[in-house]
């Protein structure tokens, strides 16, 4: 994808010294469309959002439904915003727990009167669009007892005038609309949300106390990765004769060594735009890389990584050094990636030279000493391409 393709919007929240105080951010079709809708999924772009957001707070709106989906940020100063026509009582416990997690929580457009003052007090923030009430009915719904200790948003100021009477009014408020600020598209490059859980997956494997529930936090972001995960424990490569129902039970069965495996596959087949032939091409190389590397070195680990991420800049159009940057992979994995050095190294240049073609710079001679012949090796290569098949069917 390329670097002027646009991210998301962002919109400037003003107080009443018009200094930008917040950013809320939308996607991009929804300025087109005139709808401010959230966009989930900017969070899992190629961009610094903090940069990019100045260090400042971010607004999102969404639904309770799709909260489920959006990992905790520690790093960025968030504030989501939920429709209070979706909202009742009967999610006051749902709710507190978000609280409890981290998350700040805002509600939109809601009818003070019309709600428990319980359910009321778990919100931070109320969002009063220009679009849904006059001028007069925000000021007075703003001045209830309930919402006035609140942080208070107006969003849809499109008049000067309206701008100037809301500071007069609700000096504390802030103030977003476009007669204030337009909107800013943010462009980059895209990248898959797979990515940031991987990331998170193998700084928490480096740490040696973590354990199958902290992994499940992670593969449970996305209902369709927790899906495949747990699917992939009925398959004849595992065999498992348990009814499984968590991500935790999964990773158990599946094994940690094993499971940044699957992320990787899971990641590299959700990349969309690419030929179907793709994917099972860089399966077939990581599973040639792992059955040669295991007859040659038994102990080592790592070849299916290896030969998987060898494709990378295949699936997201960018350079391996700097796709590699942000995975904080295992230096062997890195150097024998980047400069086929080491026995995954090794591995990979033969494995790459294999599939070519090029069979006068494949060290037979260095194989053969090993145990691995000319046709032994043709039968590893027939074994992964086997091995291909199953997985992309998972």
């Amino acid at each position: 994808m390329k670097d002027t393709d646009i991210l998301f919007c962002r919109k400037a929240v003003v107080n009443q010294l018009s200094e930008t105080i917040a950013y809320y951010i939308l996607h991009p079709s929804s300025v087109e469309q005139g709808q401010d809708a959230c966009f989930l999924s900017s969070l899992f772009v190629d961009v610094n959002l903090t940069e990019i957001t100045q260090q400042k707070t971010i607004y999102f709106q969404t639904s309770l439904d799709e909260l489920s989906a959006l990992p905790l940020q520690t790093n960025v100063h968030m504030v989501i915003f939920l429709n209070a026509t979706e909202l009742s009582e009967m999610h006051f416990d749902t709710l507190s727990e978000l609280r409890l997690q981290g998350y700040q929580l805002g509600i939109i457009n809601p009818m003070p009167e019309m709600f428990l003052k319980d359910l009321f007090t778990i919100f931070s923030y109320v969002l009063f669009p220009l679009d849904c009430l006059s001028m007069d009915e925000v000021i007075e719904r703003v001045k209830h007892p309930s919402v006035s200790p609140k942080n208070i948003w107006i969003n849809k100021v499109e008049k000067a005038e309206q701008f100037y009477q809301l500071q007069e009014s609700l000096p504390e408020a802030q103030f977003s609309g476009n007669a204030i600020h337009k909107t800013m598209p943010v462009k980059g490059k895209r990248i898959l949300a797979y990515k940031g859980i991987l990331v998170d997956l193998l700084i928490a494997l480096s740490n040696k106390e973590s354990s199958p529930r902290i992994l499940a936090d992670y593969i449970e972001r996305d209902p369709t990765l927790t899906y495949r995960i747990i699917k992939l424990t009925h398959t004849s490569i595992y065999r498992s004769q348990f009814n499984v129902s968590n991500a935790q039970r999964a990773v158990e069965i599946i094994g940690i060594r094993d499971l940044i495996k699957w992320v990787g596959l899971v990641m590299l087949g959700s990349v969309p735009g690419k030929p179907d032939c793709l994917f099972p091409m860089a399966v077939s190389r990581a599973c040639f890389c792992q059955s040669l590397s295991s007859t040659l070195f038994p102990k080592l680990d790592g070849a299916f990584l290896v030969g998987l991420f060898s494709y990378l800049p295949s699936f997201l159009d960018d350079g391996l050094a700097t796709l590699l940057k942000d995975l904080p992979l295992e230096e062997n994995i890195k150097s024998a990636l980047l400069e086929y050095k080491g026995n995954l190294g090794g591995v990979l240049k033969i494995v790459v030279e294999y599939e070519a073609g090029r069979w006068e710079k494949i060290p037979f001679d260095m194989l053969a000493s090993k145990g691995i012949s000319k046709q032994s090796l043709k039968d590893l290569y027939t074994e992964s391409l086997k091995e291909a098949r199953e997985m992309g069917t998972l």
